[in-house]
Protein backbone atom coordinates (compact mmCIF):
# COMPACT_ATOMS: atom_id res chain seq x y z
CA UNK A 1 0.00 0.00 0.00
CA UNK A 2 0.96 3.57 -1.35
CA UNK A 3 2.02 6.27 1.09
CA UNK A 4 0.36 9.48 0.37
CA UNK A 5 1.91 12.16 -1.10
CA UNK A 6 2.22 15.49 1.14
CA UNK A 7 0.90 18.26 -0.08
CA UNK A 8 1.06 22.21 0.41
CA UNK A 9 -1.30 25.18 -0.74
CA UNK A 10 0.25 27.63 -2.70
CA UNK A 11 0.38 31.25 -1.25
CA UNK A 12 -0.46 32.53 -4.49
CA UNK A 13 -3.35 30.86 -6.18
CA UNK A 14 -4.55 28.30 -2.94
CA UNK A 15 -3.76 25.14 -4.98
CA UNK A 16 -2.40 22.00 -3.17
CA UNK A 17 0.57 20.51 -4.81
CA UNK A 18 2.98 18.71 -3.45
CA UNK A 19 5.29 19.43 -0.82
CA UNK A 20 8.83 18.36 -2.66
CA UNK A 21 8.27 20.79 -4.82
CA UNK A 22 9.80 24.69 -4.62
CA UNK A 23 7.67 26.15 -7.62
CA UNK A 24 3.48 25.83 -7.75
CA UNK A 25 2.96 23.81 -10.88
CA UNK A 26 -0.51 25.61 -11.53
CA UNK A 27 0.91 29.45 -11.24
CA UNK A 28 4.74 29.59 -11.21
CA UNK A 29 4.72 30.99 -7.99
CA UNK A 30 7.13 30.51 -5.52
CA UNK A 31 7.04 28.75 -2.36
CA UNK A 32 7.28 30.43 0.98
CA UNK A 33 10.53 30.53 2.27
CA UNK A 34 12.02 29.18 5.63
CA UNK A 35 12.11 30.98 8.24
CA UNK A 36 15.94 31.49 8.70
CA UNK A 37 15.75 32.71 4.81
CA UNK A 38 13.14 35.56 5.96
CA UNK A 39 15.76 38.20 6.55
CA UNK A 40 15.70 41.40 4.90
CA UNK A 41 17.11 40.94 1.35
CA UNK A 42 20.47 43.04 1.09
CA UNK A 43 21.86 43.98 -2.90
CA UNK A 44 24.57 41.63 -3.37
CA UNK A 45 26.86 44.49 -5.01
CA UNK A 46 26.02 47.61 -2.42
CA UNK A 47 24.75 45.82 0.66
CA UNK A 48 22.00 47.96 0.48
CA UNK A 49 18.71 46.60 2.04
CA UNK A 50 16.50 45.99 -0.96
CA UNK A 51 13.53 48.63 -1.59
CA UNK A 52 10.20 46.29 -2.36
CA UNK A 53 8.39 48.10 -5.22
CA UNK A 54 5.14 46.67 -6.65
CA UNK A 55 4.31 46.56 -10.60
CA UNK A 56 1.34 45.70 -12.47
CA UNK A 57 0.71 43.37 -8.99
CA UNK A 58 4.15 41.56 -8.75
CA UNK A 59 6.46 42.52 -5.91
CA UNK A 60 9.99 43.06 -6.96
CA UNK A 61 13.16 43.70 -4.74
CA UNK A 62 15.53 46.79 -6.09
CA UNK A 63 18.08 47.86 -4.90
CA UNK A 64 17.97 51.80 -3.89
CA UNK A 65 21.69 52.85 -4.93
CA UNK A 66 22.49 50.86 -8.14
CA UNK A 67 19.12 49.98 -8.73
CA UNK A 68 19.34 46.44 -9.61
CA UNK A 69 16.85 43.93 -9.10
CA UNK A 70 15.93 40.26 -7.18
CA UNK A 71 13.33 38.21 -8.84
CA UNK A 72 12.51 34.92 -7.09
CA UNK A 73 12.41 31.84 -9.71
CA UNK A 74 8.35 32.01 -10.28
CA UNK A 75 8.72 36.14 -10.51
CA UNK A 76 11.42 35.93 -12.96
CA UNK A 77 9.52 33.39 -15.44
CA UNK A 78 6.49 35.39 -15.34
CA UNK A 79 8.28 38.44 -16.13
CA UNK A 80 9.98 36.66 -18.91
CA UNK A 81 6.47 34.88 -20.10
CA UNK A 82 6.44 35.71 -24.11
CA UNK A 83 3.28 36.24 -24.24
CA UNK A 84 3.42 39.35 -21.64
CA UNK A 85 6.32 40.22 -23.42
CA UNK A 86 4.86 40.45 -26.63
CA UNK A 87 1.95 42.38 -25.61
CA UNK A 88 3.77 44.95 -23.42
CA UNK A 89 6.80 45.75 -25.89
CA UNK A 90 7.10 47.52 -28.83
CA UNK A 91 7.75 45.02 -31.82
CA UNK A 92 9.53 47.97 -34.36
CA UNK A 93 12.34 48.02 -31.37
CA UNK A 94 15.56 46.18 -31.91
CA UNK A 95 17.09 44.28 -28.88
CA UNK A 96 20.78 45.50 -27.86
CA UNK A 97 22.62 42.37 -27.52
CA UNK A 98 26.03 43.75 -25.55
CA UNK A 99 29.54 42.18 -25.81
CA UNK A 100 30.04 39.53 -23.38
CA UNK A 101 31.98 41.08 -20.20
CA UNK A 102 35.55 40.45 -19.94
CA UNK A 103 35.96 40.56 -16.20
CA UNK A 104 33.94 37.70 -14.24
CA UNK A 105 32.73 38.79 -10.51
CA UNK A 106 30.92 35.66 -8.56
CA UNK A 107 27.70 37.46 -6.42
CA UNK A 108 25.43 35.94 -3.70
CA UNK A 109 22.19 35.10 -3.63
CA UNK A 110 20.13 37.65 -1.46
CA UNK A 111 18.31 34.67 -0.06
CA UNK A 112 20.85 31.76 1.18
CA UNK A 113 24.03 33.98 -0.01
CA UNK A 114 25.79 30.95 -1.72
CA UNK A 115 27.77 32.41 -4.78
CA UNK A 116 25.18 32.11 -8.37
CA UNK A 117 25.87 31.10 -11.35
CA UNK A 118 26.50 33.04 -14.36
CA UNK A 119 24.87 32.43 -17.22
CA UNK A 120 23.82 34.23 -20.89
CA UNK A 121 20.16 34.26 -20.82
CA UNK A 122 19.16 32.11 -23.12
CA UNK A 123 22.79 31.08 -24.36
CA UNK A 124 22.93 33.60 -27.17
CA UNK A 125 21.08 37.05 -26.09
CA UNK A 126 24.34 38.76 -24.43
CA UNK A 127 22.64 39.36 -21.11
CA UNK A 128 24.48 38.33 -18.55
CA UNK A 129 22.33 36.62 -15.12
CA UNK A 130 23.58 35.80 -11.88
CA UNK A 131 20.94 32.86 -10.77
CA UNK A 132 20.44 30.73 -7.81
CA UNK A 133 19.01 27.25 -9.03
CA UNK A 134 16.95 27.38 -5.57
CA UNK A 135 15.81 30.88 -5.06
CA UNK A 136 15.74 32.96 -8.14
CA UNK A 137 17.66 35.47 -10.16
CA UNK A 138 19.75 38.82 -9.88
CA UNK A 139 19.23 41.55 -13.07
CA UNK A 140 21.74 44.52 -13.04
CA UNK A 141 19.90 47.78 -13.39
CA UNK A 142 18.53 47.37 -17.02
CA UNK A 143 19.01 44.33 -17.67
CA UNK A 144 15.58 42.95 -17.09
CA UNK A 145 14.34 45.02 -20.22
CA UNK A 146 17.38 44.65 -22.29
CA UNK A 147 16.00 40.42 -22.04
CA UNK A 148 12.09 41.81 -22.97
CA UNK A 149 13.58 43.46 -26.04
CA UNK A 150 15.47 40.40 -26.96
CA UNK A 151 12.57 38.39 -26.39
CA UNK A 152 10.49 40.80 -28.33
CA UNK A 153 12.66 40.82 -31.28
CA UNK A 154 12.47 36.98 -31.73
CA UNK A 155 15.34 36.10 -29.70
CA UNK A 156 14.00 32.91 -28.04
CA UNK A 157 13.09 31.45 -31.24
CA UNK A 158 16.51 32.24 -32.80
CA UNK A 159 17.45 30.51 -29.64
CA UNK A 160 15.26 27.43 -30.64
CA UNK A 161 16.60 27.35 -33.79
CA UNK A 162 20.12 27.26 -32.99
CA UNK A 163 19.31 24.50 -30.64
CA UNK A 164 17.49 22.75 -33.02
CA UNK A 165 20.26 23.17 -35.42
CA UNK A 166 22.54 21.67 -33.08
CA UNK A 167 20.33 18.71 -32.03
CA UNK A 168 19.86 18.02 -35.94
CA UNK A 169 23.73 17.90 -36.67
CA UNK A 170 24.52 15.30 -33.37
CA UNK A 171 21.64 13.10 -34.66
CA UNK A 172 23.41 13.06 -38.22
CA UNK A 173 27.18 12.70 -36.77
CA UNK A 174 25.49 10.04 -34.87
CA UNK A 175 23.74 8.31 -37.40
CA UNK A 176 27.06 7.76 -39.57
CA UNK A 177 28.73 6.38 -36.62
CA UNK A 178 25.95 3.97 -36.21
CA UNK A 179 26.28 3.11 -40.08
CA UNK A 180 30.07 2.53 -40.08
CA UNK A 181 29.50 0.31 -37.23
CA UNK A 182 26.95 -1.72 -38.75
CA UNK A 183 29.50 -1.86 -41.93
CA UNK A 184 32.06 -2.63 -39.30
CA UNK A 185 29.70 -5.86 -37.97
CA UNK A 186 28.42 -6.75 -41.25
CA UNK A 187 32.30 -7.31 -42.77
CA UNK A 188 32.99 -9.15 -39.69
CA UNK A 189 30.37 -11.85 -39.55
CA UNK A 190 31.04 -12.08 -43.60
CA UNK A 191 34.35 -12.62 -42.66
CA UNK A 192 33.37 -15.51 -40.22
CA UNK A 193 31.08 -17.10 -42.56
CA UNK A 194 33.81 -17.40 -45.28
CA UNK A 195 36.13 -19.06 -42.75
CA UNK A 196 33.30 -21.31 -41.59
CA UNK A 197 32.39 -21.77 -45.69
CA UNK A 198 36.36 -22.68 -46.56
CA UNK A 199 36.72 -24.56 -43.22
CA UNK A 200 39.53 -21.31 -42.99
Amino acid sequence: MGTMTQTTNCAHCGKAYNVRLSICPFCGGEKSFDEGERVSPQCPRCHKILDVHTQEGEEYNVCPQCCGLWLDRGEFRRATRESDVYRKENPDSQSFHPPLPEAVAYIPCVRCHKMMNRKNFACISGVIIDECGRHGVWLDAGELEKIRLFIADGGLERAQDKEIEKNRLQIEGLATKVDQAAFVNKLIHFWNFKRWLFGG
